[in-house]
C-alpha cells in the first residue's frame, strides 16, 4: 500500500512536469538567480540554490552566524531554529562591517538578512527537474504571482528528492518540500506571511575521531559505511508573519512573529576511530530516539524620522523577545566491533529506540528593549548607534530531575561611524557589544544536544571602502572579536566553554563589472584566531576548525557571440586549520588539518523551443578532485565532497 502511494505521488508530479512543459507559452530573458552577478560584495550572498563569498552562516570571520543565531527577515529580529527555503526567500547576504550602518541593534558577529520573495509584475513561474550532486533526482515547481493593481503577490513551491544521496555514498531516501509565501497592500498597512515543511528520510552520516599524533589515512570516498537501519527520518517546519503600517508620513509600526521547529524522529551518527599501524579501527552508532527544538520569536517596533536636506535622523524603538524548549537525550550506544579502516563494519542488530527516553528539557526566554539612533550630515557622515537591555534566563531539567537555572540581564550597545572622505571614497569605525548563542553540544559530546549559555561577544573593526560607480566596489577592513570558547572537554568528552578566544583579522572584498556581461567577485580574509585565556590544561593556541586563510575568486561572462550563453568559474582556497584543541602528545603542537583549494565551473544557457523558454544550469564542483579533511566543532573528521556533476532543465512560464 505504501509503495503504491509512492508511486502515486510521483506519478502526478511527473504529469504535473509534462503538462506544464506543453501548455506553457511565456517566456523569460533570465535564468534563474545568479549569485555571482547579484552579489555587491565578497562578504557572503546567496541567490535561489546557489552562493558566492568568503563567508557563509557557518563561517564569518570564524565564527558560526547559526550557531549565534544572528538572523533577521526583511530586516526584522527572528530565531531560526530550523530551515529556510528559496520557495520563500529571494535571496540571504552576510552583512558585516559596513554593510550594516543601516540595521538597527546589529550584532558583534554580524547578522544574516533573509529577503522575502516578493514577485514582480509578470515574472515568471518555474518548473524545474535535472540531477543534483550525487546523481540525487529532483524536480520543482514554482509559481509566482502579482496582482495587476500591485496589492498582492505570493509565492508557492513544491519540490521533492526522489533518492536522497549523499557524499557518503548513502542512498534509497526521500525528501518533500512544500513552502511559500504572499504579500498583501491595503492602504498603508503591508502584511506578509511566509512558511513550509520539510520531511526527509535519508542515510545515517559517519564521522572519524582523529588520533592525537596524526590525522588518518585517506579513505575510498562514496562508499557507504553505515548500518542499512540507520535511517534518519524527521520534518523542519517554520511559519511566520510580519505587519508593517506607515501611521504618518514619518513614522511607522510593525510587528513579527515566528515559529520554528526541528523535529528529528531519528537520528544516526556513526564515529570511526582512527586506525592503528595494522590499519584496523572500531567504531560505534550513537542512536537517538525523537528529539525536539521549538523556538516562538517576535519583535514590535516603531521608528520616527526627523529632519530632511543635510541633517536627517531616524530613532528605532524595538522590543524583542524568544520561547525556546528542547526535549534531548535517550542516546544508545551500538558497538559496531573492528574493521579495516574505510570498510564496512559487520551488520548489529538494530537498537530499539524509545521516544519516552528523551527525558532532558531545556528551555531558554529571551527579552529584549532597545533604541537605535540613525542620522546623516549632507551625505559626508554617518552614525548608528544602539542601546538594549536584554534579559536572558536558561533552564536546563536532567534525567535526575533537578533543574538547572542560569541567567544574565547585560547592557548591549553598538556605536559605529562612516565619514565620505570623497565621493567615492569612505572610511569606517565600529564597537559592539553583544549578547549571542553559543551552540548546541554535538551529537558525539557526553551532553549531545544541550544548549550552552548565551555569551557577551565584543568586536571593534576599522575600515575604508571605494565605491566610483554601480559596477565596482572594494573594501578593506581590520577587525578584532572576543568571547568565550566551547569545545570538547578531552577529559570528561562534554561539550562546554573552555576558555576564551580573540579572532583578529583584515579581509578584502572587490565585486566590479569592467565590461559588458562580466561580473567579477573577490575577496580573502587572513585571519590570527587564538585562545588568550584557557581554564583547561593542555590546549593549544587555536581554536578548532578555524583557518588562518580563506579566498575565494569568481566569475561569470555572458558570451557576446552566443545569446543567452554564460560560462561561470568559481576559485575557493581554504587554509590549514586545527583538528583537536589539545596539543599533540608530543606537547609541542595542535594536530592540523592540510589547506586545499578547489575549482568549479558551470555555464548557464537561457533558450527557446516554440515560444517556451527554458534555462539549461551545469555545473562541475571540485573539477579536479581534491582530497581533504573536513572538521568542526565536535573535533571529529569527514572527508571533503569529490569531484561531482549538477545538471538542471528548468522551464518558464
Amino acid at each position: 500500500m505504501q509503495r503504491g502511494l509512492k508511486m502515486l505521488r510521483t506519478s502526478f508530479l511527473v504529469s504535473t512536469i509534462i503538462v506544464t512543459l506543453l501548455l506553457s507559452d511565456r517566456a523569460d530573458a533570465q535564468a534563474n538567480a545568479n549569485a555571482v552577478t547579484g552579489a555587491s560584495d565578497a562578504f557572503g550572498f546567496r541567490n535561489g540554490d546557489e552562493s558566492v563569498g568568503i563567508y557563509d552562516e557557518t563561517s564569518v570571520r570564524g565564527f558560526s552566524l547559526e550557531a549565534a543565531g544572528n538572523y533577521r527577515v526583511n530586516g526584522s529580529y527572528f530565531v531560526k531554529n530550523s530551515g529556510v527555503s528559496a520557495f520563500f526567500l529571494e535571496s540571504n547576504t552576510v552583512q558585516i562591517g559596513y554593510n550594516t550602518f543601516g540595521v538597527v541593534l546589529p550584532g558583534p558577529s554580524g547578522i544574516v538578512n533573509y529577503r522575502l520573495r516578493d514577485p514582480a509584475r509578470g515574472e515568471p513561474s518555474s518548473i524545474t527537474a535535472g540531477f543534483d550532486v550525487f546523481g540525487q533526482p529532483y524536480a520543482e515547481l514554482l509559481l509566482k504571482h502579482r496582482t495587476a493593481d500591485n496589492r498582492a503577490s505570493f509565492s508557492i513551491g513544491v519540490g521533492r528528492v526522489f533518492n536522497v544521496r549523499d557524499v557518503q555514498g548513502g542512498r534509497g531516501g526521500e525528501s518533500l518540500l512544500v513552502a511559500g509565501t504572499g504579500r498583501l497592500t491595503l492602504g498603508s498597512l503591508i502584511a506578509r506571511v511566509f512558511g513550509g515543511e520539510y520531511q526527509y528520510e535519508r542515510a545515517g552520516q559517519f564521522r572519524v575521531v582523529p588520533a592525537a599524533e596524526g590525522l588518518p589515512p585517506q579513505i575510498g570516498r562514496g562508499r557507504y559505511l553505515g548500518q542499512d537501519w540507520a535511517r534518519e527520518k524527521g520534518q523542519r517546519r517554520i511559519a511566520g508573519a510580519l505587519l508593517d503600517a506607515q501611521i504618518a508620513p514619518r513614522a511607522g509600526v510593525g510587528a513579527t512573529l515566528i515559529f520554528s521547529q526541528e523535529d528529528p524522529s531519528r537520528g544516526f551518527t556513526q564515529l570511526i576511530q582512527s586506525p592503528d599501524a595494522s590499519r584496523i579501527s572500531g567504531s560505534l552508532m550513537i542512536a537517538l530516539p525523537q528529539q525536539r527544538s521549538t523556538a516562538w520569536s517576535g519583535e514590535l517596533r516603531a521608528h520616527w524620522q526627523l529632519g530632511s536636506g543635510q541633517f536627517a535622523h531616524r530613532f528605532d524603538l524595538t522590543i524583542r523577545g524568544r520561547e525556546q524548549r528542547g526535549r534531548i537525550g535517550g542516546a544508545t550506544i551500538v558497538p559496531l566491533g573492528a574493521s579495516d579502516f574505510g570498510e564496512r563494519p559487520e551488520p548489529a542488530p538494530m537498537p530499539m529506540l524509545d521516544d519516552g527516553d528523551a527525558r532532558l528539557r531545556d528551555a531558554v526566554s529571551q527579552y529584549g528593549f532597545g533604541l537605535g539612533y540613525r542620522a546623516s550630515w549632507q551625505d559626508r557622515l554617518r552614525v548608528n548607534l544602539g542601546l538594549l537591555r536584554t534579559d536572558y534566563t536558561k533552564r536546563f531539567l536532567g534525567a535526575d530531575g533537578t533543574m538547572h537555572e542560569s541567567g544574565a540581564r547585560p547592557w548591549l550597545y553598538n556605536a559605529g561611524l562612516a565619514w565620505d572622505v570623497q565621493r567615492a571614497l569612505q572610511l569606517y569605525g565600529s564597537y559592539s557589544r553583544g549578547l549571542e548563542e553559543a551552540g548546541v553540544a554535538p551529537s558525539v559530546a557526553s551532553n549531545r544536544n544541550e544548549v550552552l549559555n548565551a555569551i557577551i561577544v565584543t568586536q571593534r573593526e576599522l575600515g575604508i571602502r571605494y565605491a566610483p560607480g554601480p559596477s565596482m566596489s572594494f573594501v578593506l577592513a581590520g577587525f578584532d572579536t572576543r568571547k568565550p570558547y566551547a569545545g570538547i572537554d578531552g577529559t570528561t568528552g562534554a561539550y562546554r566553554f573552555l576558555g576564551q578566544v580573540r579572532h583578529r583579522g583584515i579581509e578584502a572584498s572587490l565585486s566590479a563589472r569592467p565590461v559588458p556581461g562580466l561580473s567579477i567577485v573577490l575577496g580573502g580574509v587572513v585571519l590570527d584566531p587564538r585562545l588568550i585565556a584557557a581554564d583547561t590544561e593542555g590546549l593549544g593556541r587555536r581554536p578548532v576548525g578555524v583557518p588562518s586563510l580563506r579566498a575565494i575568486a569568481n566569475m561569470d561572462y555572458a558570451l557576446p557571440g552566443v545569446p543567452g550563453l554564460s560560462l561561470d568559474i568559481g576559485f575557493t582556497h581554504v587554509g590549514n586549520r586545527p583538528a583537536r584543541s589539545r596539543k599533540t602528545g608530543l606537547g609541542a603542537e595542535q594536530l592540523m588539518v592540510d589547506a586545499m583549494t578547489s575549482i568549479n565551473l558551470g555555464l548557464r544557457y537561457n533558450f527557446k523551443i516554440a515560444r517556451q523558454g527554458f534555462v539549461l544550469r551545469a555545473q562541475l564542483l571540485n573539477a579536479f578532485n581534491q582530497y581533504s579533511w573536513d572538521i568542526n566543532a565536535s573535533e571529529t573528521l569527514a572527508y571533503s565532497p569529490p569531484r561531482r556533476a549538477r545538471l538542471v532543465l528548468t522551464a518558464l512560464f
